[in-house]
């Protein structure tokens, strides 16, 4: 059995028994991201995320879904809304939930024999960077990220932006059975810690057959367009029905889908 169904069994029984910081205003900012394995020219996943007025809206082409993200406040636990537009349904998921399940996974991962896995729970990267052309290396025999950054426009946008893809990570580890997403929270703390957002990220994982690479264009304001796709999400929003997590993720569990802002 792969390393990865062993994941996604452990976090798919965990999810359906449950488990039991000052909020960051986002300015307006707009990602674009495209995910390639390997040197294909086509892209295996592409989505478009939204920064506006403190949440985050992430809108994916397939499967049709639009993740919504409400950071955590100091008096209530943060959340992502799931939205299927084929099924018109939504779930949520407390950042409370899943940061009890990340823990419980990193135990388990750290005791876990396969090396890889153990890497994920607790990675330790020889980290470099560039500023003059805005390199970044994190190194590891076992895992590695090379990545090509651009200056952060300013630091609460760069905050904003990491909090939602720490959380993010371990939401799609939570949904897709991922290897734990400590790599990628290195690699997040490294871009915040230098003030860079990443425009090319290279990953390349020891057990894997290929290297995956994700592609990001940023944009720090939103067009009219990206306006009238956050007022269609609202609408989404009041009109679709509320699931349980449980019906919602098992018709979902077996998708294997390559996240860029993830991996």
């Amino acid at each position: 059995m792969s390393t990865r169904i062993q994941v996604a069994m452990l976090l798919s029984s965990w999810i359906f028994l449950g488990v039991d910081a000052s909020p960051l205003q986002a300015q307006q900012l707009r990602i674009e991201t495209d995910v390639f394995e390997g040197d294909e020219q086509e892209s295996k996943n592409h989505n478009v995320t939204l920064f506006d007025a403190g949440t985050v809206y992430d809108f994916i082409d397939n499967p049709s879904r639009i993740t919504i993200f409400r950071p955590p406040t100091h008096s209530r636990p943060g959340k992502f809304i799931l939205l299927d537009l084929e099924t018109q349904q939504r779930t949520e998921v407390s950042t409370d939930r899943i940061e009890g399940l990340m823990k419980k996974l990193s135990r388990w991962a750290t005791e876990h024999q396969d090396p890889v896995l153990q890497f994920a729970a607790e990675p330790q990267f020889e980290e470099s960077y560039d500023q003059n052309s805005g390199a970044l290396t994190l190194k590891h025999p076992m895992w590695g990220y090379v990545v090509a950054t651009i200056p952060a426009e300013n630091k609460e946008s760069l905050a904003s932006y990491r909090e939602f893809t720490d959380w993010y990570s371990r939401l799609t580890t939570m949904l897709y059975g991922n290897l734990p997403p400590g790599p990628r929270l290195k690699l997040n703390a490294a871009l915040e810690k230098h003030g860079v957002v990443p425009v090319e990220i290279r990953r390349t994982v020891e057990s894997a057959s290929t290297q995956l690479r994700a592609t990001h264009l940023f944009s720090w304001r939103l067009s009219r367009e990206d306006l009238t796709r956050l007022e269609e999400a609202r609408e989404h929003l009041a009109r679709f029905e509320k699931v349980a997590n449980k019906e919602f993720l098992a018709q979902r569990a077996e998708q294997n889908i390559v996240r860029g802002q993830s991996e």
